[in-house]
């Protein structure tokens, strides 16, 4: 059981690389155009996976 106020109560701090990275553009305009890229990739998937039923073959006899 852990102790209210002992060190594992509060959360971590992040790093000083963690916070450079949250606040550096390059790295955030890659990390925009990755989840941009896999968001699409997931309604292409989503769009296009479903096959729906061929439309049925016309009769050999030309009849409707």
């Amino acid at each position: 059981m852990v102790e209210p106020y002992s060190r594992e109560f509060f959360a971590p701090r992040p790093s000083r690389a963690v916070l450079f990275l949250r606040t550096f553009a390059p790295w955030q305009l890659v990390r925009f155009a990755v989840i941009n890229f896999r968001m699409v990739r997931m309604l292409g998937k989503a769009r296009h996976g479903v096959v729906s039923a061929p439309p049925p073959a016309p009769s050999a006899t030309g009849a409707r």
